[in-house]
């Protein structure tokens, strides 16, 4: 991610409502892709930012919605009536924006395909947690454009548990939203090339539910990390490539972050090998800071050959997207649906 100022120079942060020094009410701008002021005469707050306190995102001058461009896309949310989920809510949407900030820059439409439904997100919760909805149990999932987030993954401690329990090495908000928006775009990046895919990820004719279900019961092969970035990508290929997109979007906001702040090496162009040894030496210097703090690695993965080759064959289709839409290779485009 990009690095933000104030117009009196302060350093502003995405997820920022004001500047610490001068006080602006500021918040982010998608049609732009930066952080402006909020004025009477300018873009307009979200209806989430003056009800519920829970986004800074903006509305166009001249647009007709009481939502911004990522609150609209909600279709359900928890109820706020009940104990914590306003604060769970708001860390959910934290991590939605984010995930959207970095498919933008990519030049992504999250709408406006004809035939193509819009992404879309459900926000729900259990009878583990309410015993007064219906779902029995709420899986974490995609389904014709709709982002379906369990809203106790918001939870700190709750989402540890899971990771402890299901020998994970990483599980964060922020991971599941990209990796859910991988499921999203793998028919609009791969349609035109079945057979490549295949190649790189396997099969994804598979029969999907027999293969998750014994996945859960078998866990990963031992050999796994030869061949994917995490154990649960060994499940289906369908998994594969989300998790692996998910590492791709990892990879293109770490090494904006890193660069914009100075803790990265500069821009290496467009070679999408660059790319990955830049951030192999990025992720060993976070790692580092973070051992030395007594934190654990925010970066716990190897990138190995293989798993080098499908974060490839991603890069390869998104040029091969952008060209046939026109976006030029490397262009940051804004498409904020």
């Amino acid at each position: 991610m990009k690095r933000f100022s104030c117009q009196c120079g302060q350093r502003l942060f995405f997820e920022d409502f004001f500047c610490l020094a001068c006080r602006t009410a500021t918040g982010f701008a998608p049609w732009q892709m930066d952080m402006v002021p909020l004025r009477d005469d300018g873009p307009r707050a979200c209806r989430n930012r003056s009800e519920h306190g829970v986004c800074n995102w903006l509305i166009a001058p001249g647009e007709n919605e009481a939502f911004c461009q990522s609150c609209r896309r909600n279709q359900v949310i928890p109820n706020l009536s009940r104990g914590r989920n306003g604060v769970l809510w708001g860390r959910l949407e934290r991590a939605k924006r984010r995930m959207l900030y970095g498919v933008f820059s990519l030049g992504l439409p999250i709408g406006g395909i004809p035939g193509r439904p819009a992404m879309a997100f459900e926000f729900l919760e259990d009878q583990r947690d309410n015993p007064l909805v219906e779902e029995a149990f709420v899986m974490i999932g995609h389904r014709a454009g709709v982002i379906t987030i369990n809203i106790h993954e918001a939870d700190d401690s709750r989402r540890h548990a899971v990771r402890e329990a299901m020998w994970e090495r990483y599980r964060t908000l922020l991971g599941h939203f990209r990796h859910e928006s991988g499921h999203y775009f793998w028919d609009l990046l791969t349609g035109g090339s079945p057979e490549e895919f295949r190649r790189e990820f396997g099969d994804e004719r598979r029969d999907y539910d027999q293969a998750l279900q014994y996945h859960y019961e078998s866990g990963p092969p031992p050999n796994w990390s030869q061949n994917y970035v995490s154990g649960y990508a060994t499940a289906h290929p369908l998994e594969d490539w989300a998790e692996t997109w998910a590492h791709y979007l990892h990879i293109v906001d770490g090494l904006e972050t890193a660069r914009e702040n100075a803790l990265g090496p500069p821009p290496v162009g467009h070679s999408w090998e660059a790319r990955v040894a830049a951030w192999m030496e990025v992720a060993v210097r976070i790692n580092e800071l973070n051992r030395s703090l007594g934190t654990p690695d925010p970066y716990p993965f190897v990138l190995t050959p293989a798993v080098q080759n499908k974060l490839g064959f991603i890069h390869r289709r998104l040029d091969a997207w952008r060209r046939a839409s026109g976006v030029p290779a490397g262009a940051e485009m804004r498409f904020p649906g």
